[in-house]
């Protein structure tokens, strides 16, 4: 690596830690002042929400950087450009694409990186920020009705209501009743406590049955376990996002997926890589863009970051689209995930080889 080339990978990453340390600080502003109503209803202290905070960096270091790899490319092309370097290296006979090579290696470092985060730091802080959010913080998404202070769930085969405690699977005053194709109660079961793990385990209740002479046959217990269809988990809409599992994760559950002839484990791990993947794409297709504002208008930075801005956001917008279009089963995940990274990458570098004066 030559002297140029460490020059223009040591700009681009300054101008990365500024990008990111900027959004973030934004980011983390924002959502602090939304949220912190939240913690002090709560009982919970500032300290804490601090700590939830800065836990929460790296799921917010997730989603800004694509972004945050497009603004540092552009920042560093239009300092190129604006103090005449660019100009010079060109004037010396060193062409476009050898003063860009560097900048695109270091922003798919930029991108292994991410994908590291993702792979063993990401699900880690993502799970305990979702973690504290949804236990301590904001109470879990009822799948079922809550009507004075009952949850009434409707299972596979027959109805759940009780009354929740603290402990996520544990619960009081549960009641399960089951009937036939006839409306005929044929299961009624009752319990002042239950916990569930693997089993439900019940405390102090009766259970009412049918016998097959048509009668009922009632027993009462002090504790007892019984295997029913349903688990405390499924009596809460999931709170755990795709990004609290690693990308080897949601690979092998894609594998697994595709032999029940399911879709969601490959939606998952496409779409996971491929926004991960999004900056160089997004980088390079806004490279031409800002050649030619500094070319037409003599300006850089005023007007080629807000451009890439909104360059990104048609970008993303697009993808988004198309990965609700791919749960809709309308595109493939392949086409879903990489069809707006090859356009980008085309568009992108066939306009810098037309720009293209020194090679």
């Amino acid at each position: 690596m030559n002297l140029l080339d460490r020059y223009i990978i040591r700009q681009l990453f300054w101008n990365m830690l500024l990008v990111l340390g900027g959004l973030i600080s934004l980011y983390l502003l924002i959502d602090f002042f939304e949220q912190i109503d939240q913690f002090t209803e709560k009982g919970l202290s500032i300290g804490f929400a601090l700590r939830f905070f800065i836990i929460k960096i790296p799921s917010i270091y997730y989603q800004l950087s694509p972004v945050a790899i497009l603004l540092a490319g552009i920042i560093t092309l239009g300092l190129l450009n604006h103090n005449r370097e660019a100009m010079a290296l060109n004037a010396g006979g060193i062409s476009l694409w050898r003063i860009l090579t560097p900048m695109i290696l270091a922003s798919l470092l930029l991108t292994l990186i991410t994908l590291a985060m993702s792979q063993w730091l990401l699900p880690i802080t993502t799970s305990k920020t979702n973690k504290i959010w949804y236990t301590q913080v904001k109470q879990p998404i009822i799948n079922g009705i809550l009507q004075n202070g009952r949850i009434f769930f409707r299972g596979s085969e027959g109805i759940y209501t009780f009354r929740l405690t603290k402990d996520d699977h544990a619960y009081r005053d549960l009641i399960y009743t089951q009937w036939d194709d006839n409306y005929s109660l044929t299961n009624f079961l009752v319990a002042q406590s239950a916990h569930h793990k693997e089993e439900w385990h019940l405390g102090k209740g009766l259970e009412k049955t049918l016998t097959p002479q048509g009668t009922y046959a009632i027993k009462t217990f002090r504790k007892r376990q019984v295997a029913l269809k349903e688990g405390a988990t499924d009596f809460f809409a999931p709170v755990y996002r795709a990004e609290e599992h690693s990308i080897t994760y949601l690979w092998h559950k894609a594998q697994q997926d595709k032999k029940e002839g399911l879709l969601t484990g490959t939606l998952d791990f496409y779409a996971r890589l491929s926004f991960i993947l999004l900056g160089v794409p997004l980088f390079i297709v806004a490279i031409p863009l800002t050649i030619h504002v500094h070319q037409r208008w003599g300006r850089d930075l005023t007007v080629a970051i807000p451009l890439s801005c909104c360059l990104a956001f048609v970008f993303w917008g697009i993808w988004s689209s198309m990965q609700s279009m791919a749960r809709a089963e309308i595109l493939t995940p392949n086409m879903a995930a990489w069809s707006i990274h090859i356009a980008m990458l085309g568009i992108g570098l066939f306009s810098i080889s037309r720009m293209n004066r020194g090679g």
